[in-house]
């Protein structure tokens, strides 16, 4: 069971973190278009997508890694584990509480207008610092959970 657990841990890992990146870089790349129905639909994509894969896969993730922390001892028996739990939360946080209601009110303003407005430029800035953070975040947990430093 505990290599199944790991397989299906290593595969949610893989589908949160890819889906990610893939994510930043599309917002990014539709934005630099300045074409309102391009930047329009790749919001739409990384809201469909962060409900089908982030939030999959960072639950997948919780979920497996919690069920194998008790092979290590329980979830706060060492540092590596508490370390990734902590780092994985607040990304998570920032995910919750700044990026999806930022997105959800660039919908808002993609909806009202037909053309980019001030409004929308400025929550793009500020989503795309604070999505660099909450992909950073999760990156130093793969070395803590291959190497069980820390």
């Amino acid at each position: 069971m505990s290599v199944n657990l790991k397989v299906i841990h290593l595969l949610c890992a893989c589908l949160f973190l890819g889906n990610v990146i893939v994510s930043g870089v599309w917002a990014v790349l539709a934005e630099r278009t300045g074409r309102h129905e391009i930047i329009k639909f790749s919001n739409r994509m990384v809201l469909i997508t962060d409900v089908l894969f982030t939030a999959t896969g960072a639950l997948g993730v919780v979920v497996t890694g919690h069920l194998m922390a008790d092979r290590f001892g329980g979830d706060m028996a060492h540092g590596w584990i508490t370390w990734s739990y902590m780092l994985f939360g607040l990304s998570g946080l920032i995910w919750a509480f700044v990026l999806v209601p930022i997105q959800l009110r660039q919908r808002a303003l993609l909806a009202r207008f037909d053309y980019i407005t001030a409004d929308y430029q400025r929550l793009s800035r500020v989503w795309q610092v604070a999505g660099a953070v909450a992909t950073l975040l999760p990156l130093p947990i793969i070395y803590l959970m291959v190497t069980k430093a820390g």
